[in-house]
């Protein structure tokens, strides 16, 4: 639609149209309306396949070059409930991978937000085997699967609508009145859905490895990453 309103004045009409355009019509002639639809929804949906951008999670390898970054791991979070943040904390704290703090360092702001960065990195790299521990998931859990599928699928669906009416909305915006930006808010709105429906997908793959259904090469050690420390220094 976008592309309609960006082109439709510079399509001629049938009795002006020569070369390409004329050979157009005159194919849409033997379609008829059925067909020329037909053919304009395949082309839309081919156009889309390549524009279309994946829910994905950052992989292993971007985890690591941005684990020195330890000022700002806060800004490098995944998308994960709190509940399930909290869950993968304890998890981690019974497998010895992360240090149960002391009272003292409870207390302590900077040796939370310190332990809170770590898990992030441990999260985003369990993340980043998504390609791999859905397959997992697939087999140790149909049912579970499922769930972690249409989430995705909702936000893959929410997200790339979202973008094409940002574009829809400039278009109509440039070509009409100002006031089609309004339009924007229903994008923000689909946009936060979707983000909503990745959070819950992650949720699945971070419980089910809590639940321990998947072992990600991240915590057996295959991923090649540094361990975490199990004892504390002196």
């Amino acid at each position: 639609m976008t592309l309609w309103l960006i082109m439709e004045r510079r399509v001629p009409t049938r009795e002006q149209a020569h070369g390409v355009w004329a050979s157009l019509y005159r194919l849409g002639g033997l379609l008829g309306p059925t067909g020329a639809l037909a053919s304009a929804a395949f082309a839309a949906y081919l156009i889309g396949a390549m524009l279309m951008v994946r829910v994905a999670t950052v992989n292993v390898q971007e985890a690591r070059k941005t684990a020195w970054l330890r000022n700002m791991q806060t800004a490098f979070r995944p998308r994960v409930s709190r509940l399930a943040f909290d869950d993968l904390i304890h998890f981690l704290q019974a497998q010895g991978r992360v240090l149960v703090p002391t009272p003292e360092e409870a207390r302590d702001p900077r040796q939370e937000q310190s332990q809170r960065g770590l898990v992030n990195l441990v999260a985003r790299d369990v993340l980043g085997e998504t390609r791999q521990l859905r397959i997992k998931l697939l087999i140790a859990n149909y049912d579970l699967f499922n769930e972690y599928d249409r989430a995705v699928g909702e936000a893959e669906f929410r997200k790339n609508v979202a973008y094409s009416l940002i574009g829809l909305a400039a278009a109509l915006s440039w070509l009409y009145s100002p006031w089609w930006a309004l339009m924007l808010v229903v994008s923000f709105r689909l946009y936060v859905a979707g983000v909503g429906s990745e959070r819950i997908a992650n949720d699945v793959i971070i419980e089910a490895v809590v639940a321990g259904l998947l072992e990600p090469a991240t915590l057996t050690g295959a991923a090649g990453l540094p361990a975490v420390p199990v004892e504390r220094g002196p």
